[in-house]
């Protein structure tokens, strides 16, 4: 289901002409949720924290 949506806000990004999509996720625990964001084609950009949350923002390119 979440690779469902991730292909279609990239449709959506497409169809209006932008180049780019961004997510921010939880990168704690085992790391399987940054993982999964790689395995649909985004990339790292930088980790952060809020309090003690760790979080990564990623991105992924659109093409065509």
């Amino acid at each position: 289901m979440g690779r469902a949506l991730l292909d279609w806000a990239a449709e959506q990004a497409r169809e209006r002409g932008l180049g780019l999509l961004r997510v921010d996720c939880y990168a704690g625990d085992d790391g399987r949720l940054v993982a999964f964001y790689e395995s649909c084609g985004f990339t790292r950009l930088a980790p952060f924290t809020v309090g003690e949350w760790p979080g990564m923002l990623l991105e992924r390119r659109i093409t065509g």
